[in-house]
C-alpha cells in the first residue's frame, strides 16, 4: 500500500469518527483531522504534489451560549 493510499485510508477512517461524534467540538476537532490527512494523501500522491491544499477549514469561532 502507497504512503498516499495509508493516508487515504486515515481519513476515511476520521470521516467515520466524524459520523459517529456526539458533540461539535469533537466533530470539529475530527473534522480538521480529516482535512490533515486528506491533504496528506493529496501531497503524497505524485500527481498531486503541485496541487495547493490547504491544512486546515478555517475555525469556526464558538458562539456564546443562551
Amino acid at each position: 500500500m502507497s504512503q498516499s493510499d495509508q493516508f487515504r485510508q486515515y481519513a476515511e477512517e476520521a470521516m467515520l469518527w466524524v459520523s459517529r461524534s456526539k458533540n461539535e467540538e469533537e466533530k470539529q476537532i475530527l473534522v480538521e483531522l480529516l482535512c490533515t490527512w486528506t491533504a496528506a494523501a493529496v501531497a503524497s500522491d505524485p500527481l498531486g504534489s503541485s496541487v495547493a491544499v490547504s491544512h486546515k477549514p478555517e475555525s469556526r469561532k464558538a458562539r456564546p451560549r443562551t
